[in-house]
């Protein structure tokens, strides 16, 4: 059986290798450890045609299905159980585990944010029984996102002006979202330029 650490290294480089931007590990409620894998969001998806972005969506899910199942057969062998958790599935809300896995912070637009990606990442996870240790990061996780302090491009690029003053109106931006909006995201550049995503 591996060590502890030299297991966690190699699950990060399969994940790396296999195309992920980002790995993170945290506990959900301070027990069970979680793998948490960022995936490149491709602005290819977001055009005002719901059948080609479901179909570009499922073929993101799909692929990222693949190496969750493939870290989930590594943590096998070694003996560890797994739950897999894609982008679709029924667990709910990745971000607080993606701000908890050091992996961003929470920005303005409500999404996490990366300081070299920016908002455009999707996250998944493996849950396991596997001695994983928690990614040790200097973070305030209630408060926004360093670089996000003197920054509005979400703010102003929002077609449904569904941010006012300090908050966020989840009922404006929904309209939008739903037929491919993502002007919060294409904006959103982190500390750093953000690479293009070739898909």
């Amino acid at each position: 059986m591996e060590k502890a650490s030299d297991l966690q290294q190699h699950l990060s480089k399969i994940s790396l290798d296999y195309g992920a931007l980002v790995v993170g590990y945290t506990k959900i409620r301070q027990v069970e450890p979680v793998m948490v894998i960022g995936f490149p969001f491709s602005n290819k998806w977001i055009l005002n045609h719901p059948f080609y972005i479901t179909k570009r969506f499922g073929e993101e899910v799909w692929h990222s299905w693949k190496l969750l199942r493939n870290i989930a057969h590594v943590l096998h062998k070694e003996g560890y159980l797994t739950d897999i958790k894609t982008p679709l599935s029924v667990f709910g809300d990745f971000r607080p585990l993606a701000v908890s896995a050091g992996l961003g912070n929470w920005g303005k637009n409500g999404l996490v944010v990366n300081p070299q990606y920016g908002s455009k990442l999707i996250f998944a996870s493996i849950f396991t029984n596997a001695p994983l240790e928690t990614d040790v990061y200097q973070s305030a996780s209630d408060d926004v996102n360093h670089a996000c302090a003197n920054c509005r491009q979400c703010i102003n690029a929002c077609p449904a002006m569904a941010f006012e003053g300090n908050k966020f109106h989840k009922v404006r931006c929904f309209p939008k979202a739903i037929r491919g909006c993502s002007e919060c995201v294409q904006v959103c550049k982190g500390q750093n330029k953000l690479p293009q995503v070739a898909k």
